[in-house]
């Protein structure tokens, strides 16, 4: 998070904008929604990029993650997205990179979950310290049993990564 104050949307219960903003950080009523993105950047080798998360960081410090953030009012998921990967990991991501896969429901939001092709090298990636404490790369089967196993209450979401994985060939 930057020093200013993010400011995010507020989506119905069927994704739509209410019109509604609140402050990240500020409990989200019950039947109100924020918007987040998730990225699954891999390289055309089918090497998935990990970033571990700062131990810094309020929520789910130190675990290893994909590229993923908040959606900002006025933003759409890959704006977002493009955003994410260019502070966290100094990636520029070109939009037409982004394959939308799913959007998943959570009890408070909706992740728009995303498969990014890009030919990079890992030393290229500039980390945002405060966000991300290091990087990896991992086969697609390692990433898929890292997802089972860490979102084991949503099974939606590793069953979309695993048919997504499954359609693009890459397990």
């Amino acid at each position: 998070m930057g020093e200013h104050p993010e400011i995010l949307d507020i989506y119905d219960e069927n994704a739509n904008l209410t019109g509604k903003t609140i402050l990240r950080g500020t409990p989200i009523r019950n039947g109100e929604y924020s918007l987040s993105v998730h990225m699954y950047i891999y390289t055309p080798k089918g090497k998935f990029l990990l970033q571990k998360r700062s131990t810094k960081k309020r929520s789910l410090p130190g675990i290893w993650s994909v590229t993923c953030g908040a959606v900002k009012t006025g933003e759409d998921s890959i704006t977002a997205g493009i955003r994410e990967a260019k502070e966290e990991v100094g990636l520029d991501i070109p939009a037409e990179s982004f394959r939308f896969i799913e959007k998943i429901k959570r009890r408070h939001s909706f992740i728009d979950l995303y498969f990014v092709e890009l030919d990079f090298d890992i030393n290229d990636c500039k980390l945002q310290k405060d966000e991300v404490d290091s990087v990896r790369m991992c086969s697609a089967s390692e990433l898929l049993a890292l997802i089972r196993s860490s979102e084991s209450s949503n099974s939606s979401y590793a069953a979309a990564v695993g048919r997504a994985m499954k359609k693009m060939n890459l397990i």
